[in-house]
């Protein structure tokens, strides 16, 4: 039987949930995914199994990885591409590996999950925190192993170990925070220039290209509503209008959907 439980109370579940994308199209469905995962979490953590609640966060911090890899691909592709020379996947799943053009953020599940924090040296995550995403893996790898104890016995216990995940998170988000800039800023101009001259309003483009196509989460389209246009205005005096309602557009859906 199936139990509703309120995940609010679970520590650091809302802010780890808001660096998840938002409502992405894929080919795995990847908000249910998480739901479940929430659900899982929820419920562990109501009857005191705090143990096999972190093994859901810890499930929920690998989606982010896998999901900002992904992203780092799509917006850096050189650097992307001479990042992953030398990636290896598990063996026997080698022919299976195509993350070149990765067309899921699954795939890099087939690959040592402390190999894939490499690749966050394009977006400069400095070492400490690279060697964080492997402690990270190393601490729930060893938890997973059946050793006769549980590790996470306590409320605090559980508060720990989820507040160092959404520390990790919050780091590798910072270093993402010029690239998602970056990516955004060529998303104004295409618009500008009528690359999407398809869509009726810039509500769709938010939806379809950056909610769903990018995978955008709330704290990235946050770092987009942030952004300052001056100097793309400064260098396109043409798009001025265009650009102000883009971005107007992209302050209202912020709003709306209560992300601030």
């Amino acid at each position: 039987m199936t139990e509703e439980v309120d995940y609010i109370e679970v520590p650091h579940l809302q802010e780890i949930l808001s660096y998840l994308p938002i409502n992405p199209e894929d080919e795995e469905d990847i908000v249910s995914y998480v739901q479940n995962i929430t659900s899982l979490i929820a419920v562990n953590y109501k009857y005191e199994q705090y143990q096999f609640a972190y093994f859901g966060v810890h499930l929920m911090y690998m989606t982010y990885i896998y999901c900002t890899a992904w992203k780092i691909g799509q917006i850096e592709p050189d650097r992307y591409r001479d990042a992953i020379v030398f990636a290896r996947a598990y063996n026997g799943r080698e022919r299976d590996l195509k993350i070149e053009d990765a067309d899921s953020v699954f795939v890099y599940s087939l690959m040592p999950e402390k190999e894939i924090s490499k690749l966050f040296k394009i977006i400069g995550l400095d070492r400490s925190q690279i060697s964080a995403v492997s402690d990270l893996v190393d601490t729930r790898n060893e938890m997973a192993h059946a050793s006769g104890k549980f590790e996470i016995l306590t409320e605090d216990g559980f508060d720990a170990k989820a507040n160092s995940v959404l520390s990790s998170i919050e780091a590798i988000h910072r270093c993402m925070d010029k690239l998602i800039r970056k990516w955004y800023k060529q998303v104004l101009i295409s618009f500008c220039q009528g690359e999407y001259e398809e869509y009726e309003n810039p509500n769709d483009i938010i939806n379809e290209q950056m909610i769903q196509s990018f995978k955008l989460s709330a704290n990235e389209l946050l770092v987009c509503n942030e952004m300052s246009v001056s100097s793309l205005i400064t260098v396109h005096r043409g798009f001025q209008a265009r650009i102000k309602n883009f971005k107007k557009a992209v302050s209202d859906y912020c709003q709306e959907m209560g992300y601030i």
